[in-house]
């Protein structure tokens, strides 16, 4: 479903539900005057038309490649569609195959809504459930959901065309689903046909239920061969058939362009925090056996705090680094769920961001006129709703966002460096060399007297990365940072009950503990605990929550704590991709091609430079990481994976030098 005005998924805005009324259990739309399935045999014809003329059932039988089987459909709606692949994949495919449905909505059905049109398929009880368990909010922009352990949906919600557009996959089979070309002709325009070509590939195949000519012409233009078949029911014709056009840059920037996909088998990852143990689980879920190297032990380094706050602070203007942080937010919430359905190493207790200076006042308020996001996300609160959310006393008005909260990150990477028997902890052992097998056409790692083989490694030190000869050059830099943690026992404490922001952070009281900070220090690398630092935390948590604790008496001596180094970035988003080999780009003509071509070390890859922010960037980025190096599509658009991708700040000084050479007299 479409609409020209629909809002662009670069930017995040609160999407409508559709105007409903129901026959029985059949939902009909009252804006397109169409139903959503046909009423009596919907699954029949689902079956029919996008199963069997796409040939899935047999094409899953015979899948053998890593990387998943993935399928495109516009017009997510109840999501028919894909209960009935779950199925038939499941009952079909081998059992390593993977499947990755992308679906397109403009106008997301309510929770509420899916539950009633579900009911009319009792036999697909279980994967509707599935579903409506892992159901996003309303946002417009990519929503990936982890539906089951060898399945992905990515809903793309907002403007079909202007969304497939950023798509980075390779689809292999279409399913052109949405309501009818005569009723919803906005959707079937020549923008969302050439979005079909660019994420095809020559053996991608389409089938749609309509064979009316604006879709039979749009189809042929864009490159899809057409062959017209009886259609299922009354509908005496459909259209299906197979692309043959060119096959198209998923990347608007050659130099951005991702390498090819290549072995997999056995990958090892460095760096035992957050980001390495994130990226080598996510490597495992698809499939590939990983050793993870760290120098001391599991989150020894930034990862190793007692609490870390999931949060993000939205920009008030549409940002890079607000979508990314935006999406990622709502994919680690969703991701500790998985991980941690009882949330006894994190826990959804809500953040309050309080406007603690006139600026920060104004900015807020510029954010609410800018955005319109569902309350269920982020809403403003006064100062009264603030302190009954906290209970302690308040003086500020603040942002809620009810679905943040905190993370105790150190317990969650010890448990997820026991998770699967596919992956491999070694500590203390420090990374001595790093060498590129061209013969073998993979990396020798060498620590201590044990060198290995791998396909591919995946570089998550932090700023430790940067001793390595590979990764010397990244504009990474460590920020000290030091929690205070202040026993209870003689301070008893029940507040604050949510997680509380100002110029510091609060977080509720844990295992007798109420943990509060952080400072931040460019300057000092030392990780030794200081008074003075435990000092400025306690006079940030005096201002922020006045009547928390009572300061007079406060022995410093009695505080503990903990200092750890962030890695940051200069532009504050993580480095997330490839790694780049500097010196081609820097020896490359500012006036000719440098610019065009990637370099990248072959099957190396970086994810670091998380900051302070690393709870709600991390999972989507090992994510991210992982489904770039098997060829899978990505959970983020396009544009906002040239905002991450570790060659930025190679492609924009050689931009800087570019534009000074061109302006140069001769």
């Amino acid at each position: 479903m479409s609409s020209p005005t629909a809002p662009s998924c670069l930017r995040p805005e609160h999407l409508t539900a559709p105007s409903l009324q129901w026959q029985n259990a059949t939902p009909v739309s009252r804006r397109f005057d169409d139903v959503y399935f046909t009423r009596d045999q919907g699954l029949e014809e689902a079956e029919h038309v996008f199963l069997t003329h796409n040939h899935l059932p047999e094409r899953w039988l015979n899948w053998s490649e890593r990387r998943a089987f993935v399928v495109g459909e516009t017009g997510f709606g109840t999501g028919l569609n894909f209960l009935l692949a779950q199925q038939k994949f499941l009952a079909s495919a081998p059992a390593t195959a993977r499947l990755h449905w992308v679906s397109t909505e403009l106008l997301p059905l309510t929770p509420a809504d899916l539950e009633q049109a579900h009911s009319h398929w009792p036999q697909l009880c279980e994967e509707a459930k599935r579903l409506r368990d892992a159901y996003p909010l309303p946002i417009s922009g990519f929503h990936r959901l982890q539906v089951h352990p060898r399945i992905t949906l990515d809903l793309l919600l907002g403007d079909a065309a202007t969304n497939l557009q950023q798509l980075h996959a390779r689809v292999d089979a279409w399913c052109l689903d949405g309501f009818a070309p005569s009723k919803n002709p906005a959707m079937w325009t020549a923008d969302l046909f050439a979005a079909l070509a660019r994420a095809s590939h020559a053996q991608t195949t389409f089938a749609t239920f309509t064979s009316a000519g604006l879709v039979k012409r749009g189809l042929i233009d864009a490159g899809f061969s057409i062959q017209k078949v009886p259609g299922f029911g009354r509908k005496r014709e459909m259209l299906c058939g197979q692309y043959q056009g060119e096959v198209h840059p998923l990347t608007s920037q050659a130099a951005f362009s991702l390498p090819a996909p290549q072995s997999a088998q056995k990958i090892a990852v460095i760096g035992a925090g957050l980001a390495g143990l994130s990226t080598a689980f996510a490597l495992t879920k698809k499939g590939c056996q990983v050793d993870i190297y760290e120098a001391e032990e599991v989150a020894s380094g930034g990862s190793g705090n007692h609490q870390g706050v999931l949060y993000i602070k939205l920009a008030a203007s549409n940002t890079p680094a607000s979508r990314f942080y935006l999406t990622g937010l709502e994919f680690s919430r969703r991701w500790l769920e998985k991980r941690d359905p009882t949330q006894s190493l994190w826990r959804q207790c809500g953040v309050l961001q309080l406007a603690h200076s006139a600026e920060e006042a104004q900015r807020q308020a510029r954010f609410l006129e800018a955005f319109h996001l569902p309350t269920e996300l982020v809403r403003p609160v006064d100062a009264r709703e603030a302190s009954d959310l906290a209970e302690t006393r308040i003086e500020h008005t603040g942002l809620f966002y009810p679905r943040a909260g905190w993370v105790r990150p150190q317990a969650l990477c010890k448990q997820l460096a026991k998770l699967d028997h596919q992956m491999r902890v070694f500590t203390q052992h420090p990374i001595e060399q790093l060498e590129y097998d061209p013969i073998n056409q993979g990396w020798q790692v060498t620590s201590g007297t044990k060198a290995s083989f791998y396909d591919q490694v995946v570089l998550a030190s932090g700023h430790a990365m940067t001793q390595l000869e590979q990764t010397a050059w990244l504009p990474i830099k460590p920020i000290r940072g030091q929690v205070t943690l202040l026993p209870t026992e003689g301070h008893p404490l029940s507040s604050p009950n949510t997680v509380v922001c100002g110029t510091g952070y609060i977080t509720p009281p844990l295992d007798d503990l109420l943990s509060f900070g952080a400072t931040f220090d460019l300057h000092q690398l030392d990780c030794d605990l200081r008074e003075e630092d435990h000092l400025a935390n306690l006079t940030m948590l005096d201002a922020t929550l006045p009547d928390l604790l009572d300061m007079s008496d406060m022995d410093v001596g009695q505080l503990r704590g903990r200092a750890g180094l962030r890695c940051s970035t200069p532009d504050y988003l993580p480095l997330v991709g490839p790694a780049p080999q500097e010196q081609p780009w820097q020896q490359a003509d500012p006036l000719g091609s440098g610019l065009t071509e990637p370099h990248h070390y072959p099957g190396l890859w970086i994810n670091t430079g998380h900051g302070s922010r690393g709870l709600a960037s991390i999972p989507l980025s090992a994510e991210l990481l992982a489904s770039q190096m098997l060829g899978d599509p990505l959970p983020i658009d396009t544009s906002l994976l040239e905002h991450l991708n570790p060659a930025r700040f190679i492609l924009r000084a050689l931009k800087r030098r570019q534009k000074t050479a061109s302006t140069s007299p001769d």
